[in-house]
């Protein structure tokens, strides 16, 4: 038996970040429910797809009983988003749930044996540390978009995690691509581990939906957790090798160019009209003080622009895919960044001018 009082709006909030967790229909049913279990004077909601769990604690007032319960996540959410009034009264007993809210009453079926819902376990002794929550926003957004979208591809279809010499470093890589986000932090410890994309996802959900200034990390070797206050992301680690990506950073640059990032943006906004209806590609060509970019299509012909610049350097004409150029631009906010070249056959490296902490690795494509 389980017997409790609690406000609609809160219960919501949590339902919904709860159920971000829960993954496509799966032939266990109990997946696709939350568990609702009372905790130390709290309303512990939790939800899993085995890979990816979240944790959320409720406020709850007094409570009778310690049963535990679970229902279909599509359901309850649906439910108490249309309830009347904000105080909610939940009462469980052999299996079943009523929920009265004013004049609204719904006695529901939840799932028997609860007890086969998957234990989610993390813990709490491992590598711990904290983070301003807006800068883990921010390394994410900087990097995430890099990572394959091939679920095959179990070590590049999520974000690298390293922290060594005081540094804590996110890295994604398509294999076409890199990002690479640092920030100084001082860890006890040193570790490295690859979350999958559908798990950076849920964090970046938490992060963005949370208002907790600081978010605290525990690694644990085989799970990792995030914790946001009354809300916990526990997400197994990808059991995969990442590539040294040390390899692929330039050592030395031959040309270096400097220009606004606005300039480069629009130029490249319209040669892409011609570079997607033909071979989609662009070719830059550096000068002194331009950069030429030019697309072709076999069908419907030719564009060129020209944008100023500022080089140091041997002239160059390389070729790119350009939508790995226009979305490396998008995730720099400074207004000059400088294009690094080493020749027009090995990876560019772009970063935003006199500022350190992030840079992107993009691969040429052969004329």
């Amino acid at each position: 038996m389980l017997k409790f009082t609690v406000q609609k709006s809160e219960l919501e909030e949590k339902i919904s970040i709860a159920s971000s967790a829960i993954g496509p229909r799966t032939v266990d049913p109990i997946l696709q429910c939350l568990l609702f279990k009372p905790v130390g004077g709290v309303l512990r909601i939790q939800a899993t797809d085995l890979q990816t769990s979240v944790i959320a604690n409720v406020k709850i007032g007094e409570y009778e009983g310690n049963d535990s319960f679970a229902v279909d996540a599509d359901l309850i959410d649906d439910i108490v988003k249309n309830l009347p009034e904000d105080e909610v009264l939940f009462e469980y007993s052999n299996g079943k749930l009523n929920i009265r809210s004013g004049k609204s009453k719904f006695s529901l079926a939840t799932v028997s044996e609860v007890e086969r819902f998957p234990s989610i376990e993390y813990d709490d002794s491992g590598i711990s540390f904290s983070i301003d929550t807006s800068i883990l926003e921010e390394m994410f957004d900087r990097v995430s978009f890099c990572a394959s979208n091939e679920s095959a591809m179990k070590a590049l279809n999520g974000v690298y995690f390293e922290a060594h010499g005081g540094f804590l470093r996110l890295v994604a890589s398509d294999g076409y691509r890199l990002a690479l986000a640092e920030q100084k932090l001082a860890i006890d410890g040193e570790f490295d581990f690859i979350l999958a994309l559908k798990s950076v996802r849920e964090i970046e959900k938490l992060l963005s939906s949370t208002t907790e200034p600081e978010i605290k990390i525990t690694f644990d070797h085989s799970t990792v957790s995030f914790n946001a206050g009354d809300i916990t992301t526990v997400v197994r680690v990808v059991e995969e090798t990442f590539p040294d990506y040390k390899r692929v950073l330039p050592k030395a640059f031959k040309t270096r160019v400097i220009l606004n990032s606005d300039d480069f943006a629009e130029a490249l906004k319209r040669v892409m009209v011609i570079a997607k209806r033909g071979n989609e590609k662009v070719q830059l060509k550096i000068t002194d003080d331009v950069m030429e970019l030019s697309s072709q299509s076999s069908e419907y012909g030719e564009a060129v622009e020209s944008i100023p610049i500022t080089k140091d350097g041997e002239d160059l004409v390389v070729n790119f895919n350009p939508k790995f150029l226009n979305e490396a631009i998008k995730h720099i906010d400074e207004k000059e960044i400088e294009f690094n070249f080493v020749d027009n056959l090995s990876p560019l490296q772009i970063n935003p001018r006199n500022v350190e902490g992030y840079l992107y690795i993009v691969l040429p494509v052969r004329a």
